[in-house]
């Protein structure tokens, strides 16, 4: 399902030009009407094979998760999004973290983060034997409007940490 990216830009470029009074206005909605979506040819769907109590699990959310105390929160006023990505250990506490992605209610996940990033269920399902391991670092994005510094750095990025941790299966939670 390759990304026609040449094709995405200049659609992407006149899309800002047009819609920054409205963005500037906070008038989300609008612009989001007008935005030029990436329709894929097909969908991206492998299957899911094996045996999860032997196999290696990471995280990823687009919660816009970061660690309050040493990362930087994600650019949230920018019309383009952030498209940077935060690691989140595996023993993040609920308290460590931060969330910048204007674009959702946080009060349920700031109640609890699970919702978003359902790390404490996952530990607890390693600890149950039902997943084999759980690696010890996971991934956060925020929104992201310019996809292409997303889909031709961010993700390869991501995708090359996650293969080199020796990841089975990856639980992508979209917010």
């Amino acid at each position: 399902m390759p990304i026609d990216l040449e094709t995405f830009k200049p659609a992407y470029e006149k899309w800002v030009e047009e819609s920054m009074p409205d963005f500037q206005a906070g008038k989300m909605a609008e612009i989001v009407k007008r935005y030029p979506f990436v329709m894929p040819d097909d969908i991206p769907w492998t299957p899911y094979t094996g045996n999860a109590s032997e196999q290696t699990f990471a995280l990823i959310t687009s919660g816009g998760l970061y660690l309050k105390d040493s990362q930087p929160a994600f650019d949230t006023v920018s019309i383009h999004g952030d498209p940077s990505i935060r690691e989140i250990p595996k023993s993040v506490r609920q308290e460590q973290i931060g969330i910048a992605h204007a674009q959702y209610d946080h009060s349920l996940a700031e109640q609890d983060i699970n919702i978003i990033f359902p790390i404490h269920r996952l530990i607890e399902l390693e600890q149950e034997g039902v997943i084999g391991k759980l690696i010890d670092t996971h991934y956060s994005y925020s929104y992201v409007n310019d996809v292409v510094p997303l889909v031709t750095e961010t993700v390869p990025q991501m995708i090359s940490r996650i293969k080199a941790d020796g990841v089975d299966a990856a639980l992508l939670v979209p917010v």
